[in-house]
């Protein structure tokens, strides 16, 4: 049975502090135009002299003259599928980054016996750099580059918020 067109969005936070803070990976997976599924991921970190990671993959027909409902195949296309692909191809491209910039921290967070995890969480990550101003040029980069409707509703969601100030003290 062929999946419903969704925009989905899922969110996940690493286990292991890569630099200041665990790194946040936003995944989508879009299926409502049925001829040309997507998917794309945003690594949100603090590793020092490594950019922002984002990606998108789309999907399309090998023959023009052969059009087909990608939705007939779920185990692949759905929105799901989707994000669980991309989920993937964020750890594979964030560990070959991390390992270019330095090894040694890379054999401890991919390869060591506790090595980095990713957690599904919900929107909170995200409402905390928008109150504390925080990846304010990455937000803007995912913002203006996703093509998903899902990223579309958190950026407004995310306008909604105030911003605060957070002190901690005693400073170390």
């Amino acid at each position: 049975m062929p999946s419903q067109p969704e925009s989905l969005i899922k969110i996940y936070r690493g286990t292991r502090r890569l630099g200041s803070s665990r790194p946040i990976v936003v995944i989508t997976g879009d299926t409502l135009d049925s001829k040309a599924p997507f998917a794309e991921y945003y690594v949100f970190h603090n590793f020092p002299e490594l950019g922002f990671l984002y990606s998108r993959t789309t999907y399309g027909h090998a023959d023009a003259l052969y059009l087909y409902d990608f939705g007939q195949y779920p185990e692949i296309f759905s929105p799901k599928a989707l994000v669980e692909s991309q989920l993937e191809a964020a750890q594979g491209r964030l560990e070959h980054e991390i390992e270019m910039h330095d090894r040694k921290v890379a054999d401890d967070l991919f390869f060591s016996a506790s090595r980095m995890a990713y957690v599904e969480t919900d929107n909170t990550p995200l409402i905390e750099f928008a109150f504390f101003n925080q990846f304010i040029k990455d937000r803007d980069t995912m913002f203006k580059f996703s093509k998903s409707q899902a990223i579309a509703q958190l950026k407004e969601k995310l306008l909604e918020y105030p911003e605060a100030v957070r002190k901690e003290e005693p400073k170390t």
